[in-house]
């Protein structure tokens, strides 16, 4: 009597690949995101409750490179934001508080992303979920600091100091620079945003060149497309003036060859496979068939 066959779940619980799991319906797929979705926005909006409750704190830490910024470029007087409309201040605090949110609720989206995916993985691929949310968040947090304390108080000082400048010339004219609240948060909160997805760009490259979707070859021979790319990328993701377009460019085009050192240490042995592959067959002797004519 044939004994019944079991599947191994391995020690974790988790199916050896994808074909030791159900299959799953395209309507039992919709159904899977709208929950990881739902437990993505649950957690963003207990974020942006929290974050609420810590508002001050907040756009403080926020209005600091403005500070600086104000000092370094000789400006008159106390650091000053405008705000012209009674309703500016408590709509862009809400903002402000979902975007920091964000932020908290981060390493949750990311995971809540991996399982969504994490299905169709072999196991030894669904074992990366921790580094892969831990470094997701490290990686974003990284980019959101290096433009709080590089990018924010260059650009914002050159801003400011150009104002200045077109004072010259124009006898009893003066043009005076002036940000209001709501314009100056909205400016650090894309800043912020888009260097922290630029960041990922590493992240992203390691596990296309793990699936063997990209190589290094395929990087560099492509770079100059990568280029003209990140300087589309770079006037979507921050207010479009050069200034910003290229304060997040050069750093951007930076972390592309930084991803292709990545991609050469994860795709060289594939890479080498498929090199001696292509001699091996192209050393080969014709086929018999091919004598006979």
């Amino acid at each position: 009597m044939a004994e019944p066959t079991q599947t191994n779940n391995g020690a974790d619980g988790l199916a050896e690949g994808p074909e030791g799991d159900t299959p799953m319906s395209f309507f039992d797929h919709l159904g899977e995101l709208r929950r990881r979705i739902t437990r993505a926005f649950i957690a963003l909006v207990l974020g942006a409750v929290i974050a609420y409750a810590f508002i001050d704190h907040i756009t403080a830490f926020m209005w600091i490179p403005f500070g600086e910024a104000w000092d370094s470029a000789g400006m008159e007087g106390q650091p000053t934001l405008l705000n012209l409309a009674a309703l500016d201040v408590i709509l862009t605090d809400i903002w402000v508080a979902l975007f920091a949110g964000l932020f908290m609720a981060a390493p949750v989206v990311f995971y809540q992303l991996w399982m969504f995916i994490a299905p169709g993985l072999y196991n030894q691929e669904k074992r990366l979920v921790v580094p892969f949310v831990a470094t997701s968040a490290v990686m974003f947090v990284a980019g959101a600091a290096f433009c709080y304390y590089v990018v924010l108080p260059i650009a914002t000082e050159f801003f400011l100091t150009y104002g200045q400048q077109k004072n010259v010339g124009l006898g009893d004219v003066v043009v005076k620079t002036a940000y209001t609240y709501a314009d100056y948060a909205s400016y650090v909160m894309k800043m912020l945003f888009g260097f922290g997805i630029m960041f990922e760009m590493p992240l992203a490259v390691f596990f296309l060149s793990k699936a063997g979707i990209i190589t290094y070859v395929t990087l560099l021979r492509h770079w100059k497309i990568a280029i003209l790319l990140i300087t589309i990328a770079s006037a979507v993701l921050t207010p479009p003036d050069p200034v910003t377009i290229w304060l997040m460019g050069i750093p951007m085009t930076a972390l592309y060859f930084v991803s292709v050192v990545v991609a050469y240490v994860v795709s060289k042995p594939q890479v080498e496979a498929m090199r001696r592959l292509e001699a091996e067959l192209a050393a080969a002797p014709p086929d018999a068939g091919d004598d006979d004519e």
